[in-house]
């Protein structure tokens, strides 16, 4: 009767799972440094139903060529020997918020370079309830599989003077014709991030050219460990082959040595 009542609720309820991904967090990245920016405070709402706990803890991974990151196990984060954060765990109400902060503490003897990991907010079990009930049979089986979110936000940490080169590969390839892949290129000490805009010209009333935009990719990404990335960016309009665009990589303003670099690419 045991293993009957077992197989039959392994049928019934394989599997019931519960994702919920409904915590804000704000900023989506820190960058600290060793002069003027050795804080930072994340801002976190859980916009869920229900109550959620979330485990605070640091992580590292590596950003892969193809896209996606492997997570590094075997090691200590490196920030966290360098960063001290607090609180390690939250529980919130729903549309309850608060704060988590962090702050640096550098020794002298840290050699210049940039530092990353990932500050990870991981959702775990509420505190389970004890039942009261008196009619659970010892031979019923219940199966439950909860999966719960992680969210990863990338932590910065840059000592001493950091430089950077960034360029546009010369070579654009043609997905589809509405879809282009763009190499950028990184060179030097620091990560690499921005926009990548693509425009068009276009006749005008004026005789004038104008150009137009016809595709961009926010907030693209090239971490140390990487020299070049190739990103696909989508088309407002088809294109086709043989046609000549303007590429513009624009990095971001919080980069202290932030560049905008251009290329006229034939597809």
């Amino acid at each position: 009767m045991m293993k009957k009542s077992f197989l039959g609720c392994i049928a019934a309820l394989l599997f019931c799972v519960n994702v919920n991904a409904n915590l804000l967090v704000s900023p989506t990245r820190a960058e600290l440094d060793d002069k003027k920016h050795r804080s930072a405070v994340f801002s976190l709402v859980n916009k869920g139903a229900a109550k959620a706990r979330y485990n605070i803890y640091f992580e590292d991974k590596l950003q892969l060529p193809a896209g996606g990151y492997q997570t590094l196990e075997d090691a200590e984060p490196v920030l966290a020997k360098y960063v001290r954060y607090s609180p390690r765990r939250v529980s919130l109400e729903p549309e309850e918020g608060t704060r988590v902060r962090m702050a640096a503490r550098l020794p002298k003897s840290l050699p210049s370079a940039e530092y990353r990991s990932y500050i990870v907010f991981h959702q775990i079990p509420n505190t389970p309830e004890a039942s009261t009930s008196d009619d659970i049979s010892s031979d019923v089986f219940s199966l439950s599989v909860t999966a719960y979110m992680r969210i990863s936000i990338p932590v910065i940490l840059r000592v001493g003077e950091m430089n950077g080169e960034v360029s546009i590969g010369e070579d654009a390839a043609i997905k589809n014709d509405m879809s282009v892949d763009i190499v950028i290129n990184r060179q030097g000490e620091r990560s690499s991030y921005g926009d990548i805009e693509l425009f068009i010209e276009t006749p005008s009333s004026d005789s004038d050219a104008k150009l137009q935009s016809i595709g961009s990719v926010k907030n693209a990404t090239i971490y140390t460990e990487l020299t070049s990335r190739v990103f696909n960016v989508k088309l407002n309009q088809p294109i086709e082959k043989g046609a000549v665009i303007l590429v513009r990589y624009s990095e971001s303003s919080s980069i202290v040595d932030a560049k905008t670099v251009e290329s006229t690419l034939v597809l």
